[in-house]
């Protein structure tokens, strides 16, 4: 196990904001992220892309119809473009004007903090070329220069994207993947857990919310902590520490603390 920051070498249990507390707010929005550092959350999970112009936003979806009041694809936009949309009048009246944050202003806010970002990196080289790669190094070249490379996870449903990061950088940033995710975007050259530190726990069932035990213990064979998104209720999260979880993902971070408080994790 390679250790980054202390915080992440698996010693407490780590509660990361979806997209911020997209509960309350419009997710990855600055609104939602500091709301989620407020309540005292470990870590935000967010998703990095690139605009037509080469600029780094946060924004889930390719296509920005879902979270804004356009549609188009953002690497097909300028970031003057993205910043008139608004981010947040969906998810009610109150969050009209806000904006798709870039990762400078994300940076700026949340490198004067302690909290760890796990970075989602959203561009697909299968999608987008060589472009996905410029992403990644545009993205690295932003947290060291706010000094963030101890508390950044790198995350991605694309096995290529990881192997980079850790063939580049090799033991700079801890990495995050999905073990057993039958429809990973592409496949690495070597195995996926040679490189990972993190394993998120995948394959579940309406009886088995937190995931399966055996995944759990190929996790740890490996060496590999396993963080898991749950339902937000005590016997989920309750399950999943049995298992062996280190980290949990939170649409609803303020109820999901309150429930490791329950369970004397926290």
């Amino acid at each position: 196990m390679r250790t980054y920051n202390p915080k992440l070498d698996g010693s407490r249990i780590l509660l990361g904001a979806h997209r911020g507390d997209r509960k309350h707010y419009p997710e990855n929005t600055m609104e939602a992220f500091r709301a989620a550092v407020e309540m005292g959350c470990d870590a935000i999970e967010t998703d990095v892309r690139m605009t037509a112009d080469g600029q780094l936003v946060l924004i889930h979806d390719r296509d920005v119809l879902r979270t804004t009041n356009a549609s188009g694809f953002v690497d097909q936009m300028t970031l003057a473009e993205l910043r008139t949309l608004d981010a947040g009048f969906w998810k009610a009246p109150a969050f009209t004007g806000a904006r798709i944050p870039t990762v400078e202003e994300f940076l700026a806010y949340v490198s004067k903090t302690d909290v760890i970002v796990n970075w989602e990196l959203k561009e697909y080289p299968k999608e987008l070329g060589e472009r996905a790669y410029a992403c990644v190094d545009a993205l690295v070249e932003l947290i060291d220069r706010y000094g963030m490379a101890d508390r950044s996870i790198m995350n991605s449903y694309s096995e290529l994207l990881l192997e980079y990061v850790d063939t580049k950088w090799p033991h700079r940033f801890a990495i995050h993947g999905y073990m057993h995710y039958k429809k990973p975007k592409d496949f690495a050259q070597k195995p996926l857990e040679s490189f990972l530190d993190w394993s998120v726990i995948w394959n579940k069932t309406e009886d088995a919310v937190a995931g399966f035990a055996e995944d759990y213990a190929f996790a740890k064979e490996r060496d590999l902590l396993c963080c898991i998104l749950v339902p937000d209720v005590d016997s989920a999260y309750k399950q999943a520490l049995e298992m062996g979880c280190h980290m949990f993902t939170s649409d609803d971070p303020a109820e999901a603390i309150a429930i490791l408080k329950r369970l004397g994790v926290r």
